[in-house]
């Protein structure tokens, strides 16, 4: 069993604001004390619920698994921004995916002063 799964699931769920609970509601897992478990190490999700609970929470299975680690590798400050953007509307997103594009291009003219 692994607490680093388990660590991960708390993270992204806490992430998205969601109890235990909510999550347990979300996945069919029945009630908290399943995700409890999940998160403390004791039980693990099946493969199947593993790829459920990772698009419930909005993450890859990799990245639950640990396997991601050039994500896991990167700077605190580049990652707690990754998880910012990512809270943001699909709209918000695009604002910023243009953002970035124009400062990659070097065309910071049509970037909008912040």
């Amino acid at each position: 069993m692994s607490k680093e799964l388990g660590k991960r699931l708390r993270a992204a769920r806490e992430q998205l604001h969601m109890s235990q609970a909510a999550l347990a509601e979300a996945i069919g897992a029945g009630n908290q004390s399943t995700v409890a478990g999940w998160e403390r190490g004791r039980t693990e999700p099946d493969g199947e619920t593993l790829a459920r609970l990772a698009v419930i929470l909005k993450v890859s299975t990799d990245h639950l698994l640990g396997l991601d680690s050039d994500v896991v590798s990167l700077p605190a400050d580049v990652t707690d921004l990754a998880k910012d953007i990512a809270s943001l509307s699909p709209a918000d997103r695009a604002v910023i995916e243009k953002i970035v594009a124009a400062l990659k291009a070097e065309d910071k003219d049509k970037v909008v002063p912040g």
